[in-house]
């Protein structure tokens, strides 16, 4: 893991899954911004690909896109012995009890994309990273 001790050092590596192309530039800005490393991915089955073949220290990801959906990534990860360890934020548009997956998807933070998400993300992100827990703004820890 890659923890931030200056202004200028990279804090973590996250992969970034997202179909909506202006949905991911708005997110890569944001972890540019913070100095992140990150790997972005257009759906589901191109992030599996990327996790599988790198060291990720968190993994934000949409819950719908083509091919395989976010909800998918992250239960096969789960099930990943050397990957099962990465903590897994899902992105919706949705409210988490609107989601008709909400009980059998295994992540650790569900983030609703609304007018709070650039501090909603950031927030989580350095709570994960510092190893502190609780719930962050719209954050919803399960």
């Amino acid at each position: 893991m890659i923890v931030k001790t200056s202004e200028n050092e990279i804090m973590g590596k996250i992969l970034l899954a997202e179909d909506d192309d202006s949905m991911r530039r708005f997110l890569e800005v944001i972890l540019k911004r913070e100095n992140y490393e990150f790997f972005s991915a257009k759906d589901g089955l191109e992030a599996l690909e990327i996790a599988l073949g790198n060291e990720i220290d968190i993994v934000v990801t949409d819950a719908v896109m083509p091919n395989m959906t976010g909800y998918d990534l992250c239960r096969i990860l789960r099930q990943t012995p050397e990957k099962q360890h990465i903590p897994l934020i899902i992105l919706s548009g949705f409210d988490q009890n609107d989601s008709a997956n909400e009980n059998n998807c295994p992540v650790d933070f569900y983030l609703t994309k609304g007018n709070n998400l650039k501090e909603d993300l950031t927030k989580t992100l350095e709570s994960i990273l510092t190893n502190q827990s609780g719930n962050l703004g719209n954050s919803k820890p399960l």
